[in-house]
């Protein structure tokens, strides 16, 4: 939706809406009992903005009570700029008191990210305006509550605008929205049970449907 948007500005044109397939059976295979977890996913680069993932973390602990939590930073590394970025993630933890509550994983198999996945009850995407945004799909095919910028296809095409999933403008908004599903297990069950069956809208299966229907002009 985002991108055929972005396209209609620039052509004046709708295009028809294909999203690429996820194979969601796969992420669901590894499914597990939650933990007070939320993870990120991302390559390890200055662009990605991890410096507000921390820095929301640390809001979130001091504004939720929440002590217990977990973040799980998994990404990979390409270049010794990647590497020299990972340590200095350590040091701000570090400077901000929240080392011992992070935790990095660097190329991870795919195998091994969705494991951990599973056993995240939040997942947290920071860029905006990006076309898709694939990686908040499989976490919510692992049940994970997807947190998203307000721009771009995560919030446009993925999450609808709120209905599977929060969205933040601001970084207090997004401690906010961490709170909500971290604090009640009354909402974190309502909202995994919901993006579970969002995430199965971007299978195979519908892929292949969706195919059909526009060779056939159903669509």
């Amino acid at each position: 939706m985002y991108s055929a948007m972005l396209s209609r500005s620039a052509l004046g044109y709708m295009p028809k809406i294909l999203h690429s397939p996820i194979d969601v059976n796969r992420v669901m295979k590894y499914s597990s009992n939650k933990d007070l977890i939320a993870s990120i996913l991302a390559r390890f680069e200055y662009a990605k903005d991890w410096d507000f993932i921390l820095i929301v973390f640390k809001d979130l602990i001091n504004k939720c009570g929440i002590n217990n939590i977990k973040l799980y930073l998994i990404g990979s590394i390409n270049n010794n700029t990647d590497i020299r970025h990972v340590k200095y993630l350590l040091n701000l933890a570090e400077k901000l008191g929240i080392k011992e509550k992070i935790r990095i994983f660097i190329n991870l198999s795919i195998d091994d990210i969705y494991k951990i996945l599973n056993k995240s009850m939040a997942f947290i995407h920071v860029k905006p305006h990006e076309h898709l945004g694939m990686v908040v799909i499989k976490a919510m095919a692992a049940g994970a509550v997807p947190i998203v910028h307000r721009s771009g296809g995560p919030w446009f095409d993925i999450v609808d605008m709120g209905r599977y999933g929060y969205g933040y403008s601001s970084r207090e908004e997004a401690v906010e929205a961490l709170c909500r599903v971290l604090t009640s297990d009354r909402e974190f069950a309502r909202m995994s049970r919901l993006v579970v069956k969002r995430a199965r809208e971007f299978s195979f299966e519908k892929f292949r449907d969706r195919v059909k229907d526009i060779i056939s002009g159903a669509l």
